[in-house]
């Protein structure tokens, strides 16, 4: 389907039907294909409106517009155009900063903002050689196919997809191609992020080369408003084609609410309950810092990053427990602090149930957002 917007046709896919909007916008190389697989992972019921970029896809290809400025507002006349009166936006990578300034201009019926390894709105500052070899990343299938290798993927993509992703690099227009490591990326659009005020999910990747979790804590989500950030174990920097069925999970997390705020200390524990008592696994470790480190009860130390842990919540979810956390005690010195608990957390089976007692230490931090996130968990209390 196409739309005329800002002087241009877009190309889009419309999916679904709902009374809420997520709209769709991707990262450079990519086009509303890119979406595909993670949509039909979505069990909210919503409808989906992807675009193709100008110069992507089926979109037309100007020779000029490839700014963060001209891409967003493309994207809001479009928008008006289509009679949108509640919806979200959803950016990938280039998408993410294009929908971080428009999500700025406050605009009439946006109720939230999805950030998939988002490219801050605030520009990179990158090396000539670097970006040097980003225009040449996508100009023959051999190129494209060693970027996704060596820099954008983590997860092998199914041979399928593959082949789609080195499609949509290579097909699109040369301008669209060269202005974005040229100097889109680089653009400034940050001055009125402060007037975001939606609810904002922050997607990283555990291992992205690209957009880093690192750069995503420190820069992204600060200068978001209240923004939470989650982390896909194991996946780069196409998380949307390697890992659909994550990415959807947290968007539906999102938009039933289940990405709580905690704005103390003790939030952290009641959370924590309500997540694990739900079998609401990615709620629970919404909750975890991305270097958080866990001792079981059977004292064993887990500390390899969201994939390990999220390995031994959903073992527990599996075993559909009852837990309770009584915070005896909060000290706190500026953004970290230690709570003491007293826990009881009960299993039942067919045969038999069992209820285990004690006593807890948590260190957690708040994060420049304001949200504390667990970083050591302890049930056992010593050590």
């Amino acid at each position: 389907m196409e739309i005329k917007a800002n002087g241009i046709n877009l190309h889009f896919e419309d999916h679904g039907a709902g009374e809420q909007t997520l709209i769709f916008l991707h990262y450079w190389g990519g086009t509303s294909r890119t979406w595909d697989n993670m949509i039909k992972a979505l069990k909210s019921k919503v409808r989906s409106v992807a675009f193709d970029a100008r110069g992507w896809g089926k979109s037309d290809r100007p020779e000029s517009g490839y700014d963060i400025v001209s891409m967003a507002n493309d994207v809001e006349a479009a928008i008006a155009a289509l009679e949108l009166k509640n919806y979200i936006l959803v950016g990938h990578s280039m998408g993410g900063k294009v929908a971080q300034l428009l999500a700025s201009r406050q605009l009439a019926g946006l109720t939230g903002l999805v950030l998939v390894a988002p490219s801050p709105a605030q520009g990179k500052s990158l090396p000539e050689d670097i970006r040097e070899g980003m225009k040449r990343a996508y100009a023959v299938a051999e190129s494209t196919a060693w970027t996704i290798d060596n820099v954008l993927a983590e997860i092998s993509l199914s041979q399928a997809v593959r082949e789609q992703v080195i499609e949509d690099s290579v097909g699109g227009a040369s301008a669209a191609k060269q202005y974005w490591p040229a100097a889109a990326i680089s653009e400034d659009v940050s001055a009125d992020l402060g007037r975001i005020d939606v609810p904002v999910l922050v997607i990283g990747g555990e291992k992205d080369k690209v957009d880093s979790v690192e750069l995503l804590e420190t820069v992204v989500v600060p200068s978001l408003p209240g923004a939470q950030l989650t982390v896909i174990p194991g996946v780069g920097h196409l998380s949307p084609l390697e890992a659909p069925h994550h990415v959807a999970s947290r968007i539906d997390a999102f938009l039933a609410g289940g990405m709580v705020s905690t704005p103390y200390p003790e939030d952290v524990a009641t959370a924590f309950d309500s997540g694990l008592n739900s079998g609401n696994v990615d709620g629970v470790m919404a909750l975890f810092h991305p270097q958080a480190v866990m001792r079981t009860t059977d004292s064993l130390v887990v500390e390899g990053g969201p994939g390990a842990i999220r390995s031994e919540i959903e073992k527990l979810v599996s075993m559909k427990p009852i837990i309770k956390n009584t915070v005896r005690r909060v000290l706190k010195s500026g953004d970290i602090a230690l709570l003491l608990l007293d826990w009881e957390i009960r299993v039942a089976s067919d045969d038999h149930s069992s209820v285990q007692h004690g006593t807890a230490t948590q260190i957690v931090e708040r994060s420049a957002a304001g949200n504390w996130r667990l970083r050591v968990s302890n049930p056992l209390g010593t050590g």
